[in-house]
């Protein structure tokens, strides 16, 4: 609903006549429009490129959570660990939204694709970092009762989780969303 409102400004309702009288109303986007300083093939690979990033980061912590590791029964891995599903699940939406193609994009393209990936991206680091911070700590000054095994499995999980979201962030500084300065629609 808020996402509706923070847009309604870019839109415009405009009733058109038709020749027997009737009256149609249709939106027609007034707002901004927004280019990327990729090319159509280098667009089609930054949204495979990042659909592949977050699948393994989809699976490698899901694949966390199923070591059994006894880090996972304290607060400052466990909690890191479910929070980062949050962003995760945000980043994902932002990655799926991707465009395609090149072409000129409307200020909600541009802010529910890359600018919520670039956010989400950020904040799902962090937490990330946070939970193998947590584990590091789990290992430096608790004894787990099977071994480091289990944790130092779980640590590269999450570790290698991290550095699949730090390569979205990578791929994502290279790209330049500059407003187009024509805003009616055509080229």
């Amino acid at each position: 609903m808020m996402s509706k409102k923070k847009y309604v400004n870019d839109y415009e309702l405009v009733v058109n006549t038709d020749e027997s009288g009737r009256e149609t109303e249709n939106v027609v986007y007034r707002g901004e429009y927004f280019e990327i300083s990729l090319d159509h093939r280098e667009t089609t690979l930054f949204k495979k490129n990042c659909l592949l990033l977050l699948a393994a980061v989809v699976f490698l912590h899901i694949c966390g959570g199923f070591v059994g590791n006894q880090g996972m029964y304290r607060i400052f891995v466990s909690l890191p660990y479910v929070v980062a599903f949050f962003p995760l699940i945000y980043m994902g939406e932002g990655i799926l939204r991707l465009p395609g193609e090149k072409r000129r994009y409307r200020r909600d393209e541009v802010d529910l694709s890359f600018n919520r990936i670039k956010n989400t991206s950020m904040i799902l680091l962090i937490i990330l970092g946070a939970g193998v911070l947590g584990e590091i700590t789990f290992l430096l000054f608790a004894q787990a009762e099977d071994g480091p095994g289990l944790e130092l499995l779980y640590l590269a999980l999450e570790a290698a989780s991290a550095s699949a979201v730090y390569l979205i962030t990578r791929l994502q500084k290279s790209i330049s969303i500059l407003p187009s300065g024509n805003t009616d629609g055509h080229f």
